[in-house]
This record gives C-alpha cells, sequence and structure tokens, in this order.
C-alpha cells in the first residue's frame, strides 16, 4: 500500500499496512480530516475472516473496552476502538524504536549472537513492565502473552507493554481449556502448559523468563523442542545465573527463582511488589559502583540498532497474531517455530 492512495476505513485513512499476523493486520493511519500536527497513529483490525466469528468479534470489543481503562506509561495506550466495515478495531499511538526482541538480537537481526542488556538497563526494564502488569492486574486483564517480542523500547528509552491480543479479563474464561493453547512456548508459565487456572503470578512467571533472557540473552526455558520446552517450563528447572555483581548476587538470585516457581502461592503476588525489589537492586548496583544516579542507557542501545531491522520490529510488535503463528511470531523461533 506504500506509495498508493489512502484507503478510507471508518473514521480513519489507512496510509500503509506495516503488519499482519495470524489474526489481525495493522495499518499506518491518519484520522480524517486531521487538525495541523495531529499524529500519525497505528490502527489494528481483526483479519476479515476472523471478523465473521460473532463470538470472537464480541471478546476482542470486550477486552479492548477493558484495556481502555489502563492508565499506566508502561502500557501503550488505547486511543480509540470500534467497528467500520463489519471489521472490529483499535487505534495506538504509532511507536519509534524497536522491539525488545530485536534489541536482545546481534548486529544481524538474529538470534545467533545474542546481545543481554546491562544489568542495571535489565532491571530498570523489568521494573517499568512490572509496573505496567501491575496497573493491567489491578484491572482485572491479564496479559497471557508476555515476551521480548511484546515489549517495545522508544528512541527516548521508554519501556512499553504491547499487544493484549490474547488477554482475558476478570469475567472472561481465565484457562487455557478452549481452542488451543495460548503463548510462547518458552515464556508460558505451568499453569498455562498444565490447563490451570490463570492469574496475575502468570504474567509474573514470564516476566522472570524476561527478566533471565535480558541478563543472559537465552530465555530460561527455551529449546528447540517444542515438547522438551513444555516440560521444561512445567518442572521450572532454572539453575541460575553465574557471575552476578556480588552486592546483588544472592538477593537477585532470590527474586528470580521465586519469580520462576511452579507454584503460585510462591511467587510475588503483584507487580508492585517486584517493582520495589528491582529498584532497591538498583540502588544497590549504584551505591557499589561508587557512582550515585546511574542511568539505564536504553536509548543509546536503541539508537545503534540499524533503521531497516527498528521498522520491522516495530511492524512485528503492533500486529495482531495467533501467537502460535509459526510464520509471523517472533518469539515462536525460540522454541523451532512449532505450532499447536
Amino acid at each position: 500500500m506504500a506509495g498508493s492512495a489512502p484507503i478510507p476505513f471508518g473514521d480513519y485513512l489507512l496510509l500503509e499496512r506495516i503488519g499482519v499476523g495470524g489474526t489481525a493486520e495493522v495499518f499506518r493511519a491518519v484520522r480524517r480530516g486531521r487538525r495541523p500536527g495531529e499524529p500519525e497513529v497505528a490502527l489494528k483490525r481483526l483479519l476479515t475472516w476472523l471478523a465473521q466469528d460473532s463470538e470472537l468479534s464480541r471478546m476482542f470489543l470486550r477486552e479492548v473496552g477493558a484495556l481502555s481503562r489502563i492508565d499506566h506509561p508502561a502500557v501503550v495506550r488505547l486511543l480509540e476502538h470500534g467497528e467500520a466495515a463489519g471489521l472490529p478495531y483499535l487505534v495506538m499511538p504509532l511507536l519509534d524504536g524497536c522491539s525488545l526482541r530485536r534489541l536482545l538480537q546481534g548486529p544481524a537481526g538474529d538470534d545467533s549472537a545474542p546481545q543481554p542488556l546491562t544489568l542495571l538497563d535489565a532491571l530498570w526494564l523489568t521494573a517499568r513492565l512490572a509496573q505496567g502488569l501491575a496497573a493491567a492486574h489491578r484491572q482485572g486483564i491479564v496479559h497471557r502473552d508476555v515476551s521480548p517480542s511484546n515489549v517495545q523500547v522508544t528512541s527516548q528509552g521508554q519501556v512499553l507493554l504491547l499487544d493484549f491480543g490474547i488477554a482475558r479479563v476478570a469475567g472472561l474464561a481465565l484457562t487455557t481449556q478452549g481452542r488451543s493453547l495460548k503463548g510462547k512456548w518458552a515464556y508460558l508459565s505451568p499453569e498455562q502448559v498444565t490447563g490451570g487456572v490463570i492469574d496475575g503470578r502468570s504474567d509474573l512467571f514470564a516476566l522472570g523468563s524476561v527478566l533471565v533472557e535480558c541478563i543472559v540473552g537465552k530465555a530460561p526455558f527455551a529449546t528447540a523442542d517444542r515438547n522438551e520446552t513444555l516440560l521444561r517450563v512445567q518442572g521450572a528447572r532454572f539453575e541460575g545465573i553465574q557471575d552476578l555483581p556480588a552486592i546483588v548476587a544472592e538477593p537477585l538470585g532470590s527474586l528470580i527463582q521465586r519469580l520462576l516457581a511452579v507454584d503460585p502461592a510462591q511467587r510475588p503476588q503483584d507487580g508492585d511488589q517486584v517493582a520495589e525489589m528491582l529498584t532497591a537492586l538498583m540502588e544497590r548496583l549504584e551505591s557499589g559502583s561508587g557512582h550515585s544516579h546511574v542511568r539505564p542507557s536504553l536509548a543509546a542501545r536503541v539508537a545503534l540498532v540499524p533503521p531497516r531491522v527498528a521498522a520491522v520490529s516495530h511492524a512485528a510488535a503492533l500486529r495482531g497474531q495467533a501467537v502460535t503463528n509459526a510464520t509471523a511470531d517472533e518469539d515462536v523461533t525460540q522454541v523451532g517455530r512449532q505450532t499447536v
């Protein structure tokens, strides 16, 4: 669509399709008759064949309506939602930067040479995500798909949690029973694998996996085989992280073990608690370094991502998709691009 005439869609003009997945497509768009200086947006709408499923369409709209209640700087804002031409849609800010998945990849833009974050960056980023998850959980919303491809880091170093496409809202089904197992294999919680009851602590388990990957460059339970990965998740056999600074080694190791506990009751009970512990660890690092007011360098890291990679990342991070779609999901590559 790039270079062609804009396509009218409801109150918007679709300028370019920037992403497509298993359940939705995302467009760069502008509001019709927009005022000077009004920014472009990202418009996500259900694919036509899925929009014909009335149950799925109703669920999409109910969940999007619930997301409009979340107001937190670490969660992408929902600007508007509705229906046009029989297709449910939602509108979000058009973000710059790249996904955390791209940020963790090497210069070639793949997983052959992962580039972990600095420990300070990893703690800061995870603390921000924990706060965003806490805001969602207070509204009864469980993300269920926390992974590096659903985290955007902007050119200013801002961290945002994206894509609540398979989120579940209090009052709707909160188990993995149904059409398929939802979530990315390497970031599922044990209760998601076994079909148990899911709540905010399931998101915190996934957050623990993301934290480990930020530090060492690889998700703790990821293997090339789907079944082996799921078995490792169920047992949560995590061997720990080597070579952590002595000043944070014990408390950080303990926090990670709690986040990755098989029993949800043994995990931290809310994201704010996790954020407080991570912030305390950051303060320890600062005091141990002999420098005060050390700040994360995520913005500088984003600036090093080649523009070509950043553009692809943006489309992937905002797209709506069936998370088990092997051709459309960046993080499925962590487990051999397996499908249900």
